[in-house]
């Protein structure tokens, strides 16, 4: 069987989806009688197993044009099944789809533009749906009662990356980005976002509406700076700043904190808290969205509306037997994840959506569907082209 992946969200960002995709493609290679080919916009790093095939970047303006070459492709390599990074589809090649949040349909995204028009194009397109976590289907079903299946499958994390690192590397990690002189917190990704659901600013206003000054701030990837205002606002003696690492420095970042603050309103699953538990990192977060599926009991839980409350978990990580402990549970929680459950289940799906390739009542869907996409192809021409 022959399975199309797109790589488009290489192309657009190295977050959380890059790296769950980076992870579960060569295990999809790996397995017998499944081809892997992926379609490369740019970005794409090294895979093994998997067949690269070149591909033009993707641009909104002409997503139903994309979705014409898409198909070209699939009718060249004979692709017995489709499923994309991102939302992106084909014109009647079966799909699988992956759903990782419904951050835009909850948190009032314009649903206008063409980037979450096309996400919606992807849910009605595809004939079966994967969601990252339980949240996520519940979220999915609620915006679109009618799909008829949608599984569940947990990402996992890279267990040769992120453990906990020796103290020698933290030491020498410490020392390269000036941190090495007083216990410091971590925030990973983005601190704003729409309509602020990241809520990273909770952290900055706890320490400064209660003159917290135990701690320095590390903000490793997100946002380029930090809110100056923010950074003003705090005790004279905190530093805060903000820097981009790899993978093996923040491993050794985590490994070294006194604690990972994740104040997050909504999580589709939350991989930088359990890479973060997987570094033996203590970790403070919500149980909002997927968050109490990937922690459990492991971490300090907040609500991530109340500063006195964050006030609160940061005077627990000022305990060294607190910290301990927080470590102890969460190397045995993030224990319990790896990639297994979402490459099978992704196979799986694969399997099943191939067969329908050539029964009457799916051929019947494909064909309206490819005579209204290329009606948007040429409503988007008429609409975009460039004029004299």
């Amino acid at each position: 069987m022959k399975l199309l992946v797109d790589g488009v969200f290489f192309q657009l960002a190295s977050s959380g989806i890059a790296r769950v995709w980076q992870a579960v493609l060569p295990a999809l290679a790996a397995i017998d009688g499944l081809d892997v080919l992926v379609l490369d916009r740019g970005g794409m790093p090294t895979l093994e197993g998997v067949t690269r095939i070149p591909f033009p970047t993707y641009k909104d303006l002409y997503t139903a044009d994309d979705s014409e070459l898409i198909q070209r492709i699939c009718d060249f390599y004979a692709i017995d099944v489709f499923t994309s990074t991102y939302y992106t589809t084909p014109l009647s090649t079966p799909m699988v789809l992956v759903v990782y949040d419904m951050i835009p349909e909850l948190f009032e995204f314009d649903l206008k533009h063409r980037h979450w028009q096309e996400k919606a194009v992807a849910i009605a397109y595809a004939r079966r749906h994967i969601a990252i976590s339980r949240s996520t289907r519940e979220d999915l079903l609620t915006c679109y009662p009618t799909l008829d299946q949608v599984d569940v499958a947990h990402p996992g994390f890279n267990h040769a990356v992120f453990h906990p690192v020796d103290e020698e590397r933290v030491a020498a990690f410490r020392q390269r980005v000036g941190f090495d002189q007083r216990p410091y917190l971590v925030t990973v990704g983005s601190r704003e976002q729409h309509l602020n659901y990241k809520n990273g600013a909770l952290l900055f206003d706890t320490m400064a509406t209660f003159g917290i000054d135990a701690f320095d701030i590390l903000c490793i990837g997100g946002e380029p700076t930090i809110a100056p205002e923010k950074l003003a606002a705090l005790p004279p003696a905190v530093k805060a700043e903000r820097i981009q690492l790899s993978d093996d420095d923040l491993a050794a970042a985590l490994s070294g904190a006194a604690g990972l603050i994740y104040p997050s309103l909504y999580e589709g699953f939350g991989l930088p808290v359990l890479e973060a538990m997987a570094c033996g990192c203590p970790v403070v977060t919500t149980a909002r969205g997927s968050l109490s599926e990937v922690t459990g009991n492991a971490c300090v839980i907040i609500d991530g509306a109340s500063r006195s409350e964050m006030a609160a978990a940061l005077g627990k990580l000022m305990s060294q037997s607190v910290r301990n402990d927080l470590r102890r549970a969460g190397l045995e929680r993030a224990a319990l994840f790896d990639w297994s459950a979402l490459v099978s289940t992704i196979a799986d799906a694969a399997r099943e959506t191939a067969k329908l390739g050539q029964q009457a009542d799916y051929l019947a869907f494909a064909e309206t569907w490819q005579s209204l996409r290329r009606l948007q192809a040429a409503v988007d021409v008429n609409t975009w082209a460039p004029t004299a």
